[in-house]
């Protein structure tokens, strides 16, 4: 039996959703099968790790409620020991070292809809596939020392896996067989973010690299005939795990100058979330004022970081230009967050650390942040197509 054979098995078995040839896009907004393709954003990646919890929360489940619909999420495991990998920690001895699990929870849908999957990058939504391992007959999914591939097991493998052959589809591959009526396409975030952590420019994606990658994405879900939304990239340095010297100096009565020249950084450069717990200690005389390695994103990183963000943002416009595509504006509305905050009702959310839009990771949303999102999404929907999607009820997400 060829893995052909196995993607046509896939192809039958999806039939269940299957439904009539849709008028263009342009003219419709038909929310019945939704898939969104993304990284930890879209997944509900939150605290360092990815849960069940988080997943639930996940702003493409908040707006499937709101539009009456349902995605299917690849809920992983809470905790266990079986299947645990490799913590995401940014910074090791500063921050806290968060295990993430390898398998799913139990009970779990064969089919996933939210094929989000964290530090996917966009040319892997082209070519990674599951790698299952085994020990003899068992299925080994969660890989020791590969976050991203364990991941990618559990999400777009799952029960697919135990099909003989296992289904080995790529994230494009996986939502392009399970025929959308409306699809998110949310790429580009882990193409920079490792380079901002790591202050290492290397890890960026070339702006062409990403141009050419994006374009087949987008030509190969505007195949399936679904109306199709892409998002553009936001800007890590904006996100709460990243503070400029003059926010830092400002918690503690000094100034800018004063904080760069006691502790020889340079104009421009950022604090990462480790260098901020730096900082405290040395300002309390715990330590002195040399950072450490990982603490501190250079200016000239930085720089080069936010230009590929805007080399990606123009690659996504230019792609969507004279298409059905509609472009939801995620950067214009994270960097909103950066500068106002949103404000909720009568409760005010910042994008500061602690400021209630960001998890604990200063990276990814909590569930408020992500309950916001699901309603700027929401409210981009309506102003589009003219639906009438009611808002998430933000005061009741925990």
């Amino acid at each position: 039996m060829t893995q052909r054979f196995a993607i046509s098995t896939l192809l039958v078995i999806s039939l269940a959703f299957a439904r009539a040839v849709p008028a263009p896009a342009a003219d419709r907004l038909d929310p019945t099968l939704v898939v969104v393709l993304g990284g930890g954003l879209s997944a509900g990646f939150s605290g360092f790790h990815l849960t069940e919890a988080g997943q639930k929360q996940a702003w493409p489940v908040l707006i499937a409620k709101q539009m009456g619909t349902y995605i299917s999420v690849p809920a992983m495991r809470e905790s266990g020991q079986v299947g645990v990998v490799n913590s995401y920690q940014p910074l090791r001895g500063l921050l806290p070292q968060v295990a993430q699990s390898g398998e799913r929870a139990l009970p779990f849908p064969f089919f996933t809809m939210n094929l989000s999957v964290p530090f996917l990058r966009v040319g892997d939504a082209l070519n990674l596939r599951p790698q299952p391992q085994y020990d003899g007959i068992k299925l080994i999914t969660a890989i020791e020392g590969n976050l991203l591939q364990t991941l990618a097991n559990a999400i777009l493998g799952g029960p697919l896996l135990v099909l003989q052959p296992p289904v080995l589809l790529t994230q494009v591959e996986y939502a392009q067989a399970l025929n959308p009526t409306l699809a998110f396409i949310q790429l580009g975030f882990e193409d920079v973010v490792e380079a901002a952590v790591q202050n290492n420019a290397a890890r960026i994606t070339s702006t062409n690299s990403f141009r050419t990658d994006f374009a087949q994405v987008l030509s190969r879900m505007q195949m399936t005939n679904a109306s199709v939304v892409v998002m553009t990239v936001p800007d890590p340095t904006e996100t709460a795990y990243f503070a400029s010297l003059s926010e830092v100096a400002g918690l503690y009565g000094l100034s800018s100058e004063e904080l760069r020249t006691r502790l020889g950084l340079e104009t421009g450069d950022l604090l990462t979330l480790g260098g901020m717990v730096e900082i405290a200690d040395a300002l309390r005389g715990r330590r002195g004022n040399v950072l450490s390695q990982g603490s501190v994103l250079s200016a000239a990183v930085a720089a080069s970081v936010r230009a590929a963000v805007s080399g990606y943002n123009t690659a996504i416009r230019d792609a969507a230009q004279g298409t059905d595509v509609v472009i939801f504006d995620l950067a214009g509305f994270m960097h909103q967050v950066k500068v106002g905050g949103v404000r909720p009702g009568t409760v005010s959310v910042t994008g500061d650390y602690g400021g209630g839009f960001y998890s604990e990771d200063g990276i990814y949303p909590s569930s408020i942040g992500q309950a916001l999102l699901a309603n700027a999404v929401l409210q981009f929907l309506n102003s589009t197509y003219g639906s009438g999607f009611a808002p998430v009820a933000v005061e009741t997400i925990p």
